[in-house]
């Protein structure tokens, strides 16, 4: 494929000036145009593997990625039969030559008409979500899709019956691909009609929720697409034979995959590069403009927040947990955390936990912890116990007292018998978690009776944990 003045291109213009018409012959401008909207196109193909990727993405999800992949890619069929149609290429020996397969198969019917029908399909499906209160999906969603394919599919196929002379003709002295006006009619007439179906979808839901508000988008859309489609009407019944012209031509392209381009960055662009540059920005703004439209619920944002707020409550509830039991073992009352104190150690109000309020939901939970309190307190009871004995076996208390023998009840209250002489009556042992130990055990005669006359034996300890009944030395009684 050349684009340089060859000895056979120089033989078709002459042809065509003796047929009466003044063709331009096929030079590097057409290349440069070529090359400069292939790379634009590459740049889509670029855009449309990122939005694919990333198509999870909420604010790309409400784009529906998945339609305009395959918008692009009838935008590429277009392209590729406007090369054919419009003449920037030599047809002569290639499959080009092929007029009805690619410039009515490819070009119109893969190219415009289902570019046209995409975009008329997302519309309507915020029409029938927004107005009419149905699922943006099943059979009803795309039935009017389903309709216009069919219409479509029977105009490729009735072009393809009818004769070329009719419908499109490959004419191999100038070697182009020439189509006649009630062809063209038809043609123009289907695509305005489709896309003043566009325009009139996207007016009914011009004031639909503004998280999914398009009508600024596809009325610049609209704008784009009705200019090409009337610069392309008129170039197409005043002057038919602009392929021949290279400035008609090339503009003719250049503008058709200009809106295109257009149309598509108009929809798609905002999000897609926003998921880019400022993806959680982006996301947070998003999801605010959902939320104050209420529709958080069709992209789970309530999950999050409930796993958000799951998480938050487990942690409040640890802590909880662990202040109950901080005041347990700050107050011998509370046993096992099951009862909580109304005031807090300042004296303070103790404000309502968060899980009296609601139904324990992990019962074995609650018992270890409970457990737990308990093996903590019979433990921290048996050092105690240890130090009381330690206590009482230096008190000096008498020779015949018994120096394991304790009195059973760990009352608070002290007496000056237990206290020796020139002693601060206040320096009595502490633990470090529980309350203050009680003062030693008053040793009396069996023969001096208490005023009381209630007399107790305790068993004697042994060790830590273990008891023994002890011999029956001296008796302990309740000061």
């Amino acid at each position: 494929m050349s684009f340089s003045l060859t000895p056979e291109e120089e033989a078709r213009v002459r042809l065509a000036e003796l047929l009466g018409y003044t063709l331009d012959p096929i030079s590097k401008k057409d290349m440069a145009m070529i090359i400069v909207i292939s790379v634009v196109y590459g740049i889509d193909m670029l855009a449309v593997i990122y939005m694919l990727w990333n198509r999870h993405y909420p604010p790309l999800k409400s784009k529906s990625p998945l339609l305009m992949a395959f918008a692009y890619m009838s935008c590429v069929c277009w392209f590729i039969g406007d090369l054919q149609i419009n003449g920037h290429v030599h047809l002569a020996g290639t499959a080009l030559t092929n007029c009805k397969g690619v410039g009515v198969w490819v070009r119109v019917l893969l190219g415009v008409c289902t570019v046209s029908s995409l975009i008329a399909l997302r519309s309507y499906g915020l029409f029938r979500v927004f107005r009419q209160n149905l699922p943006y999906n099943g059979f009803g969603f795309y039935l009017p899709f389903l309709a216009y394919c069919g219409c479509t599919l029977v105009y490729g196929i009735v072009a393809q019956v009818l004769s070329p002379r009719i419908t499109v003709e490959y004419m191999p002295l100038l070697d182009i691909c020439y189509c006649p006006k009630p062809f063209r009619a038809a043609l123009y007439g289907y695509i305005w009609a489709t896309w003043l179906l566009v325009a009139l979808i996207n007016w009914k839901i011009r004031n639909i929720k503004s998280s999914f508000n398009e009508s600024r988008e596809m009325a610049v859309s609209c704008v784009f697409v009705f200019i090409a489609l009337t610069f392309n009407t008129v170039l197409q019944f005043k002057s038919p034979q602009y392929p021949f012209h290279q400035v008609q031509r090339i503009v003719t392209t250049s503008l058709d995959h200009l809106v295109t381009n257009l149309v598509w960055w108009t929809i798609i662009g905002g999000p897609l590069l926003n998921c880019l540059f400022r993806r959680q920005k982006h996301l947070g703004y998003w999801k605010a403009k959902l939320r104050k439209d209420g529709l958080q619920n069709e992209y789970d944002l309530d999950s999050e927040e409930t796993a958000f707020s799951s998480n938050h409550t487990q942690f409040r509830d640890s802590m909880d947990d662990f202040f109950l039991y901080a005041d347990a073992t700050a107050n011998p009352s509370i046993i096992g955390g099951r009862k909580v104190p109304e005031l807090l150690p300042n004296g303070e109000p103790r404000p309502k936990s968060a899980r009296s309020a609601r139904q324990p939901k992990k019962q074995n939970r609650n018992s270890k912890q409970t457990g737990l309190a308990y093996k903590r307190q019979s433990a921290q009871s048996a050092r105690t116990l240890a130090q009381m004995k330690q206590t009482s076996h230096h008190s000096g208390a008498g020779s015949n007292a018994d120096p394991f023998d304790i009195r059973p009840s760990l009352s608070r209250t002290t007496t000056s018998a237990s206290t020796p002489p020139n002693s601060d009556p206040f320096n009595h042992r502490f633990s470090s978690n529980f309350y203050p130990l009680p003062p030693a055990p008053v040793v009396r005669s069996p023969t001096t009776p208490h005023p009381n006359e209630s007399q107790s034996v305790l068993p004697r300890v042994d060790s830590v944990g273990s008891a023994t009944t002890p011999p029956i030395s001296g008796r302990v009684y309740m000061p």
